[in-house]
């Protein structure tokens, strides 16, 4: 008889994705940070009626359209949701000692990490993505044609690229610390420290300097896509997000690299 096909590299990370995803789905948290994703495009639609009442009634069109502060906001479930999905992801298996377990298995270094990061990379541009979308939505059904549907799809991309680099970037900040410690919550601290660490640059060298902390980088991302201002510096965050996330995976695969022996 045949024996049974190996599996392909794709096939392998997406079982270690799956299995990574229906752990956290079992995590009353991170259903949560779900429904809470769906509070903003509610605020904002609210916002926009009051513009439209605004202008039908009185003359006056505010001219407010909060869609980089809605995004702006978005990015607190983002970061949430990566440190939940990231920071215990290899930790866990590192303290349970079972990465030897995979050796046996056609799985690498490489396929392993990069199912451990599309688990939290894949839900994370979601959640950015999907509430972009229900505004673009939002916006054509309540503005009518003030808004046309070229604007709607090329707000809909710039959310796409955005959710990208961000997911990418916060991917990298979640699960390389995870890789580095055996426990979860020293990798949520670092992960933690990470982020919120005070931007050097900008403290010593003004406002317009390039940025190199994740929450400061995906904010000039969303500003030089949203708004056009500051691209340079929108594209310098773009791949600061980027490095963020080679380096994730760089220091995941060389750990697991190291105890993935049978």
């Amino acid at each position: 008889m045949p024996g049974r096909p190996v599996p392909s590299s794709w096939q392998v990370i997406w079982a270690i994705a799956r299995r990574e995803l229906g752990i956290a789905w079992r995590r009353k948290i991170v259903k949560l940070l779900f429904f809470i994703s769906l509070l903003p495009p509610l605020g904002m639609g609210i916002a926009l009626v009051i513009r439209v009442m605004t202008r039908e009634t009185m003359g006056v069109d505010l001219g407010w359209d909060p869609v980089l502060w809605l995004l702006r906001v978005q990015t607190g479930p983002v970061i949430l949701l990566a440190l939940g999905l990231g920071t215990p992801s290899v930790a866990r298996d590192r303290s349970e000692e079972v990465l030897y377990l995979y050796a046996v298995r056609p799985v690498t270094p490489w396929t392993y990490t990069l199912g451990k990061m599309v688990a939290v990379a894949l839900p994370t541009a979601l959640l950015l993505l999907v509430p972009a979308i229900l505004i673009a939505i939002l916006r054509q059904g309540i503005l009518g044609d003030s808004v046309t549907t070229m604007d709607s799809l090329l707000l809909v991309g710039k959310a796409a690229v955005a959710s990208v680099f961000l997911a990418i970037g916060f991917t990298g900040v979640t699960v390389g610390p995870s890789a580095a410690t055996r426990r979860a919550r020293w990798a949520l601290l670092i992960a933690v420290i990470i982020y919120s660490f005070p931007e050097p640059f900008k403290i010593f060298m003004g406002f317009n300097a390039f940025s190199i902390t994740p929450k400061f980088t995906s904010y000039e991302l969303l500003q030089a896509l949203f708004e056009g201002k500051h691209v340079m510096l929108g594209v310098s965050g773009a791949a600061m997000l980027l490095l963020y996330g080679v380096l994730g995976g760089w220091l995941t695969r060389s750990t697991v690299a190291k105890e993935m022996q049978p």
